[in-house]
């Protein structure tokens, strides 16, 4: 039931109100009344009434400011303001705080009825509303678990769309990493012998319980499952940073050991250095990727440190910067400044936050993208018919960036390059849009006196209907039947001036071959039918 309160400092009116409505049936009960502002409003602290009929001047009281300080204590409730003044300065103002609707006193029954009904109806959405909400909350709730496994997986895997959104959503899932190890625990196979995949997850289940057994009195473990890699672990905490190595090593020799005895099977440990806050994630899951490639030396059932990899040769990793090169140039090739914008600065902060740099490879990066730009350059060209087409000057930007000595003198020539190319592929798009829609419009005025559709003019064009249905709405601000429409009346006006043509034969004229609809239509576009517009053109 819906609590309804009644403040009006005139008792028969609150009498009325109370007795006249039939309140059950609209799941109502009137819960309290109060004579006047003051008592309503320690009524409305002690009910939290879902409707308040109020009246907006009594004695003493400030009804604006009672009625802001209910929709602060209680923000969807219903108020209803009686009122026998037709101060319309005053109605406004409490319009401006929420008010739900205004009854001017005497009033009739049937009005607060419909406004009462109207008010309920808003507050069972609300109700409704407020329930699914809760239920989606719940299943969020119960299936956190889920969702941060998935979301440190994606992100570890470099497959999180949104490099913006992971520290709001690890903040969301509660996932808060900051000095850590990860740990890649990854099962010894025989080549002879496959696992089935019930075998699989049997032994990842036993190498979960059992690292949690052996770490949990250490560290804070957070565990997620790998495609083909076995089970990854995110250490935090330990009390004596100089001996966290140590630690590591003797616990997770002792979690083989476990592991063989109790299941018979044996693994290979693969310990990142040490990584500080979630974005540094993907980089030390690389590296205890590269640590158990090195499994084919070290041997199967082994702790491998990448600490302790030195002595290997090794190659720097930049796969995230060759992800980063095809996203700017698809955002070249699509004409969208904003997000070559976005990608020209998503390269710098990545390659800021690398440890080492080796700057031969860093320039031969930029090289290859602005090689790539070029070729793009010489593409919109060819496709313009220019008579001269205009290359990048490769010799000096080549010297240019050999003899850039940091990273913003190269990411500068980047953007300079990148914003030139991406203005004349917008230039080009916007002429072919304009092209495409100009050919529509000339189609539609050779042919507006016949039965032409959609599809007939997306047909002539080359083009899908939505596609230019949606280009007539942006270019034109009209859809596709508006503009037919308006262009046939504009056609039906020059011809009602001729006396020679009847209604009807203009509308056949014109491709509307019935008159009623015709009529019908020339008077929604000009607030005439066609003969009063006849008579008044004639008249003037």
């Amino acid at each position: 039931m819906f609590k309804v309160m009644i403040i009006d400092d005139e008792p028969i009116i609150r009498k009325g109100i109370k007795n006249i409505l039939n309140w059950e049936k609209f799941d109502c009960e009137v819960c309290a009344e109060a004579s006047d502002g003051e008592e309503g409003k320690i009524l409305i602290e002690k009910y939290r009434p879902d409707i308040l009929i109020t009246d907006i001047r009594m004695p003493g009281t400030d009804g604006l400011k009672m009625i802001s300080e209910v929709k602060a204590l209680i923000p969807d409730c219903k108020i209803i303001v009686l009122t026998g003044y037709r101060d319309f300065d005053y109605v406004q103002e409490a319009l401006k705080l929420g008010v739900f609707d205004f009854v001017l006193k005497p009033s009739k029954i049937e009005e607060l009825t419909t406004i009462i009904h109207r008010a309920v109806e808003e507050l069972k959405k609300l109700k409704n509303r407020a329930e699914e909400f809760n239920k989606l909350k719940k299943l969020f709730e119960q299936n956190i678990p889920i969702l941060r496994e998935k979301f440190l997986y994606d992100l570890m895997y470099e497959i999180y769309p949104n490099t913006e959104e992971i520290l709001p959503r690890a903040e969301l899932l509660g996932v808060k990493i900051e000095s850590f190890f990860l740990l890649v625990v990854e099962i010894d196979t025989d080549e002879n012998k496959k696992l089935s995949q019930y075998e699989k997850n049997l032994y990842l289940f036993g190498i979960v319980n059992t690292f949690m057994d052996v770490f949990s009195d250490s560290f804070s473990v957070i565990d997620v499952p790998l495609k083909d890699r076995g089970v990854a672990f995110i250490l935090q905490g330990g009390n004596e940073k100089e001996k966290l190595h140590n630690l590591i090593s003797d616990k997770c020799n002792y979690l083989q050991e476990l592991l063989i005895n109790c299941f018979g099977f044996t693994v290979t440990v693969a310990v990142s250095s040490e990584g500080r806050g979630i974005m540094q994630l993907p980089e030390k899951f690389r590296e205890c990727i590269e640590a158990l490639e090195r499994k084919f030396y070290i041997g199967n059932g082994t702790v491998i440190f990448y600490n302790d990899m030195s002595g290997f040769l090794k190659f720097e990793d930049y796969s995230v910067l060759e992800e980063y090169q095809k996203l700017l140039l698809d955002g070249i090739k699509t004409g969208n400044e904003a997000i070559v914008m976005k990608r020209i600065e998503d390269i710098k902060k990545y390659i800021n936050s690398l440890d080492h740099l080796n700057m031969e490879y860093l320039k031969n990066f930029y090289w290859g993208i602005i090689t790539y730009i070029n070729n793009i350059r010489l593409s919109v060209a060819m496709a313009s018919n220019e008579s001269k087409v205009e290359s990048i000057n490769i010799i000096s930007l080549h010297n240019m960036i050999s003899k850039s000595e940091n990273i913003n003198e190269l990411n500068d020539l980047l953007k300079e390059v990148s914003l030139s190319i991406t203005a004349k592929i917008n230039n080009y798009n916007n002429k072919s849009i304009k092209l495409i829609l100009r050919n529509a419009l000339e189609y539609i005025h050779q042919h507006y006196s016949e039965q032409l559709t959609l599809n007939d003019v997306a047909e002539h064009v080359y083009v899908s209907p939505s596609y230019l249905s949606r280009m007539f709405k942006k270019e034109l601000g009209k859809n596709f039947v508006d503009y037919l429409n308006g262009l046939r009346i504009e056609k039906a006006k020059e011809l009602l001036m001729d006396p020679k043509y009847k209604t009807y034969e203009v509308a056949e004229i014109v491709g509307i071959p019935d008159a009623h609809y015709f009529s019908r239509l020339f008077k929604k576009y000009e607030g005439l039918s066609p003969t009063e517009y006849r008579d008044a053109s004639m008249g003037e």
